[in-house]
């Protein structure tokens, strides 16, 4: 099979993906089921837990460790997800990437509050990380698994994605002083 042709497979596969995808999520994940609207709570609660417990005075900061951690994650989920490892198979819609209310609201949120209750309160976010790490981790990726948000397989297990939470929000705090550290030097 030559370069085009290969393209062309490759192409009307994910164009057959595409059409299971909507009809599943239309079927299992849409409009009528608890999943969706779980996923919407989930959305919602976040945003507003995040809208009323933010400091004002240091919202782009907090905000940029967040960003940054959301990127990270999603990221990481995406490649994941790719390669089966971790499955959503409820997405909030057939449109959005798989896992956008955990890697793109639940993680960033949580850990944009540790990064401030940490930094005001002059506490270990290393430590503070580790265990809220475990929390969501075995926590919030359990209840996932069992509820069927999440599915992994080759070898994917709780573990794992409690060392990429750590991973995830050490890179995003060294991200947010390294770009603190470029602002107190110009100022």
């Amino acid at each position: 099979m030559d370069q085009s042709q290969l393209y062309i497979k490759i192409y009307e596969t994910k164009e057959r993906l595409s059409k299971l995808t909507d009809e599943y999520w239309s079927l299992y994940s849409g409009l009528e089921t608890w999943y969706f609207w779980f996923n919407i709570a989930s959305v919602l609660i976040s945003f507003i837990i995040l809208y009323l417990k933010i400091d004002k005075n240091r919202l782009f900061e907090i905000s940029f460790f967040g960003y940054t951690a959301h990127i990270l994650w999603s990221n990481v989920d995406s490649v994941l997800s790719h390669n089966n490892y971790l499955i959503h198979p409820h997405p909030i819609s057939s449109l959005t990437p798989t896992g956008i209310t955990v890697t793109a609201v639940l993680f960033p949120v949580t850990f944009m509050l540790v990064y401030q209750y940490c930094t005001n309160k002059e506490k270990n976010f290393y430590v503070y990380t580790i265990i809220v790490s475990l929390i969501f981790g075995y926590g919030f990726g359990g209840l996932s698994s069992f509820l069927e948000l999440l599915k992994m397989h080759k070898g994917m297990t709780l573990t794992y994605l409690v060392f990429i939470d750590i991973a995830v929000a050490f890179l995003s705090l060294w991200m947010t002083r390294l770009f603190l550290m470029f602002k107190n030097r110009h100022h």
